[in-house]
């Protein structure tokens, strides 16, 4: 089960470009066309949302947490950063463990914590695809403290295109295809090393 979350939606258009680019549009015809390739593949798929509606970021973790044996995809256009590449970001590992597990009972806000290596793992898959099409795109994942997956309990990416600063969106509508096609053929490398932590039990 692959969770997409089109990032923002509602009030939330996310960042703005030229021309009236809003993130929150571009980041649902970039759902669509990931779930295309993830259900060609055999994976089953959910969206946190499928219109033009901004669930907040609990519910859209909820989603994924209700899953058991899902990963999470949250989907971002960028403000900024050099047009035509894209970035996948992990939660770093010693943010992730901030909150502490006691009593069997994973806090809400450390939900990533048993799954960083995994994440990791999903991520250096998707990015070294990412960085074979668009040059200037990083080799492995970055790291950053992305509120979306720190409360996820599932292996979590955050995937980025750069950037909303373009003139014409055709340009970002050229880079779908080949995102949706990385993050499809990244999942699928990663699938046979998805072993459960042994407290996924715990619900946060």
């Amino acid at each position: 089960m692959v969770v997409l979350d089109p990032a923002h939606g509602g009030t939330d258009p996310g960042a703005r470009g030229a021309q009236g680019i809003r993130e929150s549009d571009l980041v649902l015809d970039l759902t669509m066309q990931v779930r295309r390739a993830l259900e060609a593949d055999g994976f089953q798929v959910i969206q946190t949302r499928s219109g033009n509606e901004n669930p907040s970021f609990d519910d859209r973790s909820a989603t994924a947490n209700a899953q058991y044996g899902a990963v999470f995809v949250t989907l971002h256009i960028s403000s900024s950063g050099l047009p035509g590449t894209a970035r996948v970001y992990v939660m770093p590992e010693a943010a992730a463990k901030t909150a502490v597990n006691t009593g069997g009972i994973l806090s809400w806000d450390a939900a990533q914590a048993p799954y960083v290596t995994l994440s990791r793992k999903f991520g250096d898959a998707v990015q070294g695809l990412l960085a074979q099409k668009f040059k200037g795109s990083p080799s492995n994942a970055q790291v950053a403290s992305v509120r979306q997956l720190r409360t996820t309990a599932a292996p979590a990416i955050a995937v980025e295109l750069s950037s909303v600063s373009v003139q014409d969106r055709s340009e970002l509508d050229r880079m779908m295809p080949g995102v949706a096609e990385a993050i499809a053929r990244g999942l699928a490398s990663f699938r046979p090393s998805y072993v459960l932590p042994s407290d996924a039990g715990a619900k946060p």
